[in-house]
């Protein structure tokens, strides 16, 4: 059930977070020990840096001292031994010695031997980092060197100054005893620390402490030395506390979600439990297990909750059979009113006709499949309003209708109505619901016979179409077969007056007669194309190949004419939706461009592109001829007129006209001029521009 997943979850997400908080709050306390150990370990490294920076310091300070004696700067005199000796015995000092400026060791006091020191006085201790550094002026402390006896040793080095100058150096050398120097800044250090000290080439100069794995530790440099000092403490100091705290963080945790199960089971039987119960016998009441009872346990709101719940499911369960009687009766009247509305598959309404309009009662789904009107929106409107359309005649029509069907008439009429797809005609059928009673209450059925008038309304047309073709072949064929007739008979003149004329003048005749005779076949075939356009239903197109229609037409023309035919790039491979005289549009196009061109060669270009965002492709017949003026661009398919009084220039382009029609296209004209001359030049060729538009076949 969902109510238990979600107490489950709860708990589950409380004991989450309150164990969350209890670790997190001993994690922040282990931290913080970390923390104050790395402090303690910083402090020392800190301290240990400081004292060794003074004792260091104070070394510098003595030898600086010293050096101001003038006896020291006398070389090589038995003063300046005098007072290194004296040096010597005041101060912590082993050894010191004398380096004039030029880098000869002038006088040594050390526990050498008088061999020894006879042969390191006078000699070259120039390139000494010591001497070179306090020649620079600096009071230098060197690198520890280990001595023979374990210990490292220092040199103090500090310039000697006379007159303002700098004569020499003193170099006061020093032994860094454990006892004496190290351990006594070794003695602030904690149990459990490590003291470890570098020279500044990282050679180990003093290590105090335990061994071991460092937790914490802290590196400080000497400053003056470049010494380092590296302070290190294990993890034993914390450890002991971490285990402490861990145990009481694992009670902690524990203590915390055996409260919360030990409450959620409490309070899943007081509570959960018995709402389950409850839920559950809603349930089956939503099943349609009317008079389900519950029990419940608990306390005595939970009794009074099962006491009211049972009540509640009789009493449903008697007014759903009460309910299902009354719907039992309901559902044959339906049944009755479906069979009477649903099983008519023309438009039926139920109206209301009262003194001021037809209220719309009630409709089939054949009602609102044609007027496009949903019966729930529309019932209580006034009929009229919706189906008859905004024109006087049509509602005078409708008055005059309302009027008779009050009468008691039934009514067989002829009308117009607004349907979803426009104004159709229906043959309107009225009788009252009560033929006997009261007749403000109607039946209408609206029989949709839009298609069958027009069907009736295209026969005319083809005949009237047909008649039209009987006159224009009449009158175009008479008008060939008088010039044939005409030629004929200067042809036989010239034969009986033979008088020793060249045959070129006859044979201009001839091929005159044989031009009107092809013009009177060429005549019939356009003939034949109109009365088969005339004769085709439109639903007889099929998807044609534009490439094949085309190219046989261009060859065609190629092979009759003597003119320029050019195809401007590739043809599209497409279907379009006509049918198998697709090619008379274009050979009626080319063959206009040729026979209307006054330029000694005719030049006619072909191109077509395909727009596939309208589904449609587009052929362009440009040819250089005299083009054609705005005003006639029109007239010139015909349009309007199509009896021998029409404007255009024949049946040609009349023919193209009609078919593209029937294709669902369109065929307009353009001015040519300057589209062929890929530089815009002014000269460029005029003319005029057939453009064929055909949709493309789905």
């Amino acid at each position: 059930m969902q109510i238990k997943r979600a107490f489950l979850v709860s708990i589950l997400v409380v004991g989450i977070v309150l164990s969350a908080a209890v670790f997190v709050g001993f994690q922040e306390y282990k931290d913080t020990l970390y923390e104050h150990e790395q402090r303690g370990v910083d402090h020392a490294a800190e301290h240990v840096g400081s004292a060794l920076e003074t004792q260091l310091s104070s070394l510098r300070r003595t030898v600086s001292i010293a050096a101001t004696n003038p006896e020291v700067a006398d070389h090589g005199s038995a003063a300046q031994r005098r007072a290194l000796s004296a040096f010597v015995e005041r101060s912590e000092f082993s050894g010191v010695s004398v380096i004039a400026a030029n880098g000869t060791m002038t006088n040594i006091v050390s526990n050498v031997s008088e061999e020894r020191r006879d042969a390191l006085v006078g000699s070259d201790f120039g390139d000494r980092t010591y001497h070179q550094r306090a020649m620079n002026g600096t009071t230098y402390v060197s690198d520890p060197v280990a001595a023979d006896s374990g210990n490292h040793i220092i040199t103090v080095s500090t310039p000697i100054h006379r007159d303002g100058r700098i004569v020499g150096t003193m170099n006061a050398a020093f032994h860094l005893s454990e006892r004496e120097f190290f351990e006594t800044v070794a003695t602030t250090l904690e149990d459990g620390q490590r003291l470890e000290l570098y020279a500044r080439d990282g050679t180990p100069i003093y290590t105090t402490g335990p061994d071991g794995s460092p937790e914490f530790e802290r590196d400080v440099t000497v400053q003056g030395t470049g010494w380092t000092v590296s302070v290190q403490e294990g993890p034993e100091s914390v450890q002991s506390t971490i285990r402490t705290v861990t145990f009481v963080q694992a009670g902690s945790i524990a203590a915390v979600l055996g409260i919360l199960a030990a409450f959620g089971w409490r309070l899943y039987r007081l509570s959960i439990a018995q709402l389950s119960r409850l839920l559950s016998g809603f349930r089956r009441l939503e099943d349609g297990q009317y008079g389900t009872e519950i029990e419940l346990h608990g306390s005595e709101e939970w009794r009074e909750v099962e006491v009211g719940f049972n009540r509640l499911s009789e009493a449903i369960a008697a007014s759903r059979a009460e309910q299902m009687a009354r719907q039992r009766e309901l559902q044959r009247e339906r049944d009755r009113f479906e069979a009477l509305f649903q099983g008519v598959p023309e438009p039926v309404v139920d109206v209301e006709i009262t003194d001021e309009s037809t209220i719309l009662r009630d409709a089939n789904e054949a009602f609102e499949t044609t007027f496009g009107h949903a019966v729930e929106a529309v019932a209580g409107e006034d009929i009229n309003d919706l189906i008859v359309p905004d024109d006087a005649g049509a509602a005078d029509e409708a008055e005059t209708i309302d009027g008779e069907a009050a009468a008691g008439e039934q009514i067989t009429r002829q009308v117009r109505r607004e349907a979803r797809d426009g104004v159709r005609e229906f043959l309107f059928r009225s009788a009252p619901i009560d033929a006997e009673g009261d007749v403000s209450r109607q039946f209408g059925v609206y029989v949709d016979i839009t298609d069958r008038n027009a069907y009736e309304d295209r026969l005319r047309e083809q005949r009237d179409n047909l008649d039209t073709l009987n006159q224009v072949l009449r009158h175009d064929i008479r008008n060939d077969l008088q010039l044939v007739t005409a030629y004929a008979d200067l042809l036989a003149e010239l034969c009986e007056q033979r008088d020793g004329e060249s045959d070129g003048e006859e044979r201009a005749y001839l091929e005159k007669i044989s031009d009107s005779a092809a013009h009177a076949v060429e005549l019939t075939e356009t003939a034949r194309n109109m009365a088969d356009v005339m004769l085709t239903d439109e639903t007889e197109r099929r998807p044609m190949r534009l490439r094949t229609a085309l190219e046989s037409e261009l060859e065609g023309i190629r092979s009759e004419v003597d003119a320029l035919i050019v195809t401007d790039g590739t043809i599209p491979d497409v279907t379009v939706s006509a049918n198998e005289i697709l090619g008379s549009v274009f050979r009626n196009l080319l063959t206009n461009a040729v026979q209307h061109n006054d330029e000694d060669v005719p030049e006619v270009r072909v191109s077509a592109t395909v727009d596939e965002a309208s589904g449609v492709v587009r052929v362009r017949v440009a040819d250089n001829g005299p083009g054609i003026p705005d005003d006639r661009k029109e007239q010139i398919f015909g349009k309007g007129e199509k009896g021998l009084q029409s404007g255009g220039t024949g049946l040609g382009l009349y023919l193209v006209q009609t078919l593209v029609d029937t294709y669902g296209g369109d065929v307009w004209v353009e001015d040519r001029a300057g589209e062929d001359d890929p530089n815009g030049a002014d000269d460029a060729p005029g003319g005029a521009v057939f453009v064929v538009e055909l949709p493309l076949a789905e």
